[in-house]
């Protein structure tokens, strides 16, 4: 019963993520997902049930998929001289929501042990990897392999440059929150 809750929680999260996101444009898109992403990362460790915890987990992964799947869109009609301010503003947003959860992930005080920030970066990467898979299956069962291709393709794509705009910064800021500590533990002791 647990592990159906948990099944159910995720794939709503999931489902609820991507229809929003996946229906704004870029920009809107991206701000959507990076709030998504601070906001969970924030609440990770003060959700007790596990089903709120897969939860947030899918609807982070959901908005993220979701504005990766904007951004394919994207890539597929722009010139790459068209939209460089867009663009920026999308990195932008991404890293300023991957410093703020490297923030909330360097603050330990509120951690349950059973949610660790590790076991919500593996749980959001799995679960990214297989909606993005079932995505592209979906693409192909709709238009085909070659639709399918240049899809996946672009969405790869655009997953990359999402996911390494919030996870350079992320680690980065946590990295510092770390530093501090210690200097403020040195200190005090």
């Amino acid at each position: 019963m647990l592990q159906r809750n948990r099944l159910l929680s995720t794939l709503i999260g999931v489902a609820l993520g991507y229809a929003i996101v996946q229906r704004l444009p870029l920009v809107p898109a991206t701000l959507v997902s990076a709030l998504v992403l601070a906001a969970g990362a924030g609440f990770c460790n003060q959700l007790r049930h596990p089903g709120s915890w897969w939860g947030v987990i899918g609807l982070a992964c959901g908005a993220l998929v979701g504005t990766g799947t904007v951004l394919a869109d994207k890539l597929k009609t722009a010139d790459p001289a068209d939209h460089a301010s867009e663009r920026g503003l999308v990195v932008l947003a991404l890293v300023v929501a991957g410093a703020i959860v490297g923030q909330l992930f360097g603050n330990a005080a509120n951690l349950n042990p059973n949610q660790q920030p590790r076991d919500l970066i593996r749980s959001a990467s799995a679960l990214t990897t297989g909606v993005f898979a079932a995505i592209v299956t979906l693409t192909y069962v709709h238009s085909g392999l070659d639709v399918a291709r240049t899809f996946s393709s672009r969405l790869s794509t655009a997953l990359t440059i999402l996911v390494v705009s919030l996870a350079a910064p992320a680690w980065a800021s946590h990295l510092v929150r770390l530093d501090r500590r210690r200097n403020q533990d040195q200190q005090d002791g």
